[in-house]
């Protein structure tokens, strides 16, 4: 027993000596230079189109140690005059010296950092080197960047409140039609009421409203609005036009930020009647298919639809003022357009039985399995 003490003591000894080692070697480690950075270019407006192309190259030499030691690279990009307090981090590798950025990278990027697409914004950047984790990293000196970022993804648009279809629910906040920059619906609004759209079907994190003094800042978007609209408190729009169907637009390009409410080319919200005419039945409005009313300016119908189908609504037995359809062409959006600004339905049933909806004052149509 003394014999396997004497020999676990003679391995602790050995080990203490050689961490004693160890750290002495780290005491006596010198920094003989510091990293330093540079950049082919430093003013940068960039573009979705150009997003494949180079927009910078950073080249660097790395940090001088004596004795030298292995160490790890990170370019760091942070908001100007922030301290680096919040950065967004590349790995710049062990043994490279230069990093290329497209301009698709360098925009992620911007936008990573909050910058606001279409407006120019200091960024500096710095290299950062690490050679252990018991020890502080140094930088490089910054360099200072201006940085002009892109959209890469316009926002969704979601109409809730009072003056809408939908109430103030959120959960079942009507979302609008989006093509690029470009957000509409033909939905019903009611006069003197107020609403608002949110980002999202909740009520965080986005919220647009009109960009004015009386609205939070936080949600402060429209820098342009129709004459029907008007503040109504720090969250909200009031619809100051007559009650009825209208065409809501939203452009959210970053110069515009727009909305624009205009009258529907059908006013009608709760039709008598509305019909299913299409392919189905040979085009014929005189025989199109009555769809049943299950509430307010809500239709729905149980019918076969073949591959191909095509169809619209109707709210006659005839072709006439009440007509709707898709809002972007011969397809399914599940969006409502008026005459004059609709196509065909067109959707493939293979021949199953579907329940079709529709809801005018929402401006929408679901086709579902039943």
């Amino acid at each position: 027993m003394k014999n396997y003490i004497k020999i676990i003591f003679a391995l602790l000894t050995g080990f203490l000596i050689s961490s004693c080692d160890k750290d002495q070697e780290m005491a006596v480690l010198e920094l003989e230079a510091k990293p330093t950075l540079t950049a082919d270019a430093t003013n940068f407006v960039l573009t979705k189109d150009d997003e494949n192309k180079k927009a910078v190259r950073f080249s660097w030499t790395n940090a001088v140690y004596s004795p030298a030691v292995g160490m790890k690279n990170q370019l760091q990009f942070a908001v100007a005059g922030t301290d680096f307090e919040s950065t967004v981090n590349t790995d710049a590798g062990e043994k490279s010296t230069s990093i290329e950025y497209t301009v698709k990278q360098l925009n992620a990027v911007a936008l990573g950092l909050g910058l606001a697409p279409g407006q120019a914004a200091e960024v500096e950047v710095r290299l950062q080197t690490t050679i252990s984790e018991r020890m502080d990293p140094i930088f490089s000196e910054p360099i200072k960047l201006k940085i002009t970022p892109y959209l890469t993804d316009y926002p969704d648009f979601f109409i809730v409140g009072e003056a809408s279809a939908v109430g103030w629910n959120a959960g079942d906040a009507q979302k609008l039609f989006k093509d690029e920059n470009i957000n509409t619906i033909y939905t019903e609004l009611k006069s003197g009421k107020a609403f608002r759209f949110l980002g999202q079907q909740d009520w965080s994190p986005l919220n647009y409203s009109i960009d004015d003094p009386q609205t939070k800042p936080e949600n402060r978007y429209f820098k342009t609005f129709s004459s029907n609209l008007a503040v109504n408190d720090n969250e909200n729009m009031k619809f100051t036009g007559p009650t009825g169907m209208y065409k809501i637009v939203i452009n959210s390009d970053p110069s515009a930020k727009s909305i624009n409410i205009t009258p529907s080319a059908v006013a009608v919200a709760d039709p008598a009647n509305l019909y299913l005419v299409g392919s189905v039945n040979g085009w014929d409005a005189g025989s199109a298919i009555a769809m049943t009313k299950v509430g307010t300016g809500r239709f729905e119908l149980n019918i076969v639809l073949p591959d191909d189908a095509e169809f619209k609504f109707i709210g006659q037995q005839s072709w006439g003022d009440l007509d709707w359809g898709d809002i972007d062409g011969a397809g399914n959006t599940g969006f409502l357009a008026p005459k004059g600004a609709n196509n065909n339905v067109k959707f493939n049933g293979g021949g199953k039985t579907y329940k079709v909806t529709v809801d005018i004052p929402r401006g929408i149509y679901k086709i579902n399995l039943p």
